[in-house]
């Protein structure tokens, strides 16, 4: 895959973490929070009208793209906060292997319904 990305592309940060269950200390319930642990800049990928008719109907529908540096510890078992304070699961990454000097992955993301708090 070639991709082609200006520096300034990469203008929004993306926070990779994991999801910690914690004590709330006023009711003694339990609660999720997030766990940031890496920090990365991103650009967002638009899909073509092609791309949007052909997942309709499907798991991917309601997803989201970003493009971020090639990084080997991105996997599904992180969830992301995006700028926007929303956290999203990882549905997929597709890393760029070629012998390319600057590698780009794109991470597909769904929104997160857990009630994650911060």
């Amino acid at each position: 895959m070639m991709l082609r990305y200006k520096p300034s592309d990469f203008n929004k940060t993306v926070q990779f973490g994991t999801v910690k269950t914690t004590i709330n200390r006023t009711n003694a319930n339990s609660m999720k929070t997030f766990v940031p642990q890496i920090n990365l800049k991103y650009a967002p990928k638009t899909r073509t009208l092609t791309q949007q008719y052909t997942i309709l109907g499907t798991k991917l529908e309601d997803t989201i793209l970003i493009v971020i540096r090639h990084n080997k510890a991105i996997h599904g078992k992180l969830i992301a906060k995006l700028a926007d304070g929303q956290y999203y699961d990882i549905v997929s990454v597709s890393p760029d292997d070629s012998n390319n000097i600057i590698t780009y992955d794109i991470v597909t993301l769904t929104l997160n319904k857990t009630g994650i708090q911060q």
